[in-house]
């Protein structure tokens, strides 16, 4: 038993990421005027910084792909199928989640930088072992995406080419334009780190769409209640069960011998 609407959960997230995006353009004009607080505002809403509120947004939606991993998973073991994969994506997109609250592979640019003297587009040289750790996972994750159902398979390629293109290609623009402008945050810069930001946010929404999906279609037997609680349903339910055969049986233990 199913009852859960892909669209609207993704609907919900779009409407969410837009609001954020939207506020973040604000931002952008805001800084260029001059206002770098502007009662918190600024810093609290900029894609750029961390511990905010689209930090919060990005790794919020890391760890809704990891529970759909799970319990895909969870779900396949019990069905005595292929899981292990599936567990290890979970495992994987929670260290996303970490990652994109922590900012751990920004705290590795200066040494990698350091060490191979990277500049330009590899200005941001976190980029360097990331891309091939990226490698890597498709290599390991190759086979198993492409023995997918085709609508599927082209869901997770598409979400992670955008993912991708937001994390690694736009990140590699605003490093360069960050070295080229004397490690000044331009309009320009702000606006690429935009479009990076709304890359990485679609690719996430259009992945745990595709999970949704999978779930819907293929992976039937796990139950995901999304919505409210009709407790009239509930008694209706529990109505309709027959009653225990003992309630039907008559204890004559106790009854005198005639």
């Amino acid at each position: 038993m199913l009852k859960v609407h892909s669209q609207k959960v993704t609907l919900l997230f779009v409407i969410a990421a837009m609001g954020l995006l939207t506020i973040n353009c604000g931002v952008l004009l805001a800084k260029d005027l001059g206002y770098e607080h502007l009662w918190g505002l600024v810093p609290l809403f900029d894609v750029d910084q961390e511990n905010n509120i689209p930090t919060f947004f990005s790794t919020l939606l890391a760890i809704v792909a990891s529970a759909l991993l799970l319990a895909i998973s969870l779900a396949r073991k019990q069905m005595s199928r292929p899981w292990r994969l599936w567990a290890s994506l979970s495992v994987l997109f929670l260290l996303v989640a970490i990652d994109e609250f922590i900012g751990i592979h920004e705290q590795l640019s200066q040494p990698v930088r350091e060490l191979l003297d990277a500049k330009g587009l590899l200005y941001f040289a976190w980029i360097i072992p990331y891309a091939f750790l990226v490698m890597m996972l498709a290599g390991i994750y190759g086979r198993f995406v492409f023995e997918m159902p085709i609508h599927i398979r082209n869901g997770v390629l598409l979400s992670a080419t955008v993912f991708l293109a937001g994390a690694l290609g736009f990140e590699m623009l605003s490093g360069m334009l960050f070295e080229y402008s004397n490690q000044t945050k331009t309009l320009l810069y702000g606006a690429l780190s935009t479009i990076r930001e709304s890359l990485e946010i679609a690719g996430m929404i259009l992945f745990i769409h595709t999970l949704l999906r999978y779930i819907e279609d293929v992976q039937k037997n796990i139950l995901i209640q999304l919505g409210t609680y009709d407790p009239m349903a509930r008694i209706i339910q529990e109505a309709q069960k027959p009653l225990p055969q003992s309630l039907f049986r008559l204890d004559n233990s106790n009854r005198a011998e005639p």
